[in-house]
């Protein structure tokens, strides 16, 4: 399914102001999922799935799988 250029600028928009960035890409298959009746909060969820989290959450995350560094 296609969508007017016009519904993809608005959300590369909105997603801007919301500090999201993306490529085009993403947003033209957000429009299409949301077009088959999948809710934004299952969107929501698939995407906190398969986006990178930020480093810091990761470092906590992975503290025990850190190897001890000494420095002298």
């Amino acid at each position: 399914m296609t969508f007017p250029q016009a519904h993809q600028v608005e959300l590369i928009a909105l997603a801007e102001l919301a500090g999201i960035s993306a490529v085009p890409g993403v947003y033209r298959i957000i429009l299409e999922l949301l077009a088959l009746q999948i809710s934004p909060e299952d969107i929501y969820v698939l995407l906190k799935q398969i986006c990178p989290r930020p480093t810091e959450n990761r470092a906590v995350d992975n503290i025990e799988g850190v190897p001890n560094v000494t420095t002298n």
